[in-house]
């Protein structure tokens, strides 16, 4: 019996990461997202052993899409978005492994679930608040846009080490809205991102001691071929729809965030008040 929970426990785990990898390369983002929940609430995962299994899982899935993407899409954006970003992504996920140990991810994980659902809202083209708050950036962007560039790398590195997550849910939607690059030059620097900044953060996990490798063997194979899969399809879809697609996937996975925190934080609220008056009753008692 045992033995056959155990193979039903990896036919599970080699569907996530097929099914992860094939939307994840084909709209540019790691997969983080999607795996971190589902690796908490149906393998019972804890957190640190979650985020550490997402960002190993999202190395084949970053490499294999972004090479797909740069045969299929041979255009290739400004090299020096490459060469600015990605050392930067790599710096903010040291910083990052050395938070790691120490924070609660909580108030960081609500405040990017809101961050979600304001981009979502204007890709969807609902509510554009993202361009209202960056109008002003934009008009002195390209004194700065260097500068900006490396500070937003920094914050992806960190986020991503905290969370377990690539960050393409912000490194696309920050190169199409702000830097005004189109979506699949934007995908392709995505990806390429996360591959290195995946493949540093999975080192600083297996340094600490919270990466776990059998969960690896039923997940790394099926990724490799969802994301081939996943970039083919991608390369034959417009910018229009695979920026519908992006928007509503960015919506229902911030309000699930923003759901769950609010959830934790009204439930946290009242065992607070019902310990509380446990505890007057019991003086009254006295």
């Amino acid at each position: 019996m045992s033995k056959f929970v155990k193979h039903e426990l990896d036919l599970r785990l080699v569907s996530l990461g097929f099914v992860v990898a094939l939307f994840s390369a084909g709209i540019g983002i790691g997969g983080g997202a999607l795996l971190v929940p589902v690796l908490i609430s149906v393998f019972k995962f804890d957190f640190k052993k979650a985020a550490s299994t997402s960002l190993a899982t999202i190395i084949p899935i970053s490499f294999i899409g972004s090479i797909s993407h740069f045969v299929l899409l041979p255009n290739i954006p400004d090299l020096r978005y490459y060469f600015m970003f990605i050392p930067m992504c790599i710096l903010g996920a040291t910083l990052g492994g050395r938070a790691f140990r120490k924070w609660k991810v909580r108030w960081l994980k609500f405040a990017f679930s809101l961050f979600l659902l304001l981009v979502s809202l204007k890709m969807l083209k609902i509510f554009d608040l993202v361009s209202l708050v960056y109008g002003n950036l934009y008009d002195i962007l390209f004194a700065i846009e260097s500068l900006v560039i490396m500070l937003f790398g920094v914050i992806i590195g960190f986020i991503a080490m905290l969370l377990g997550i690539g960050c393409g849910l912000l490194i696309v939607p920050f190169y199409v809205i702000i830097i005004n690059l189109d979506i699949h030059e934007a995908i392709k620097l995505s990806l390429t991102t996360m591959f290195f900044l995946t493949f540093s953060s999975t080192i600083i996990h297996s340094r600490l001691k919270t990466l776990d490798i059998i969960p690896l063997k039923s997940l790394l194979i099926p990724a490799l071929l969802g994301a081939v899969t996943g970039a083919i399809i991608s390369s034959h879809l417009s910018a229009p729809i695979l920026k519908q697609t992006f928007g509503m996937f960015l919506f229902v996975i911030a309000c699930k965030y923003v759901a769950e925190e609010l959830f934790i934080y009204y439930s946290s609220i009242r065992c607070g008040t019902n310990y509380r008056k446990r505890s007057r009753n019991v003086e009254i008692r006295k």
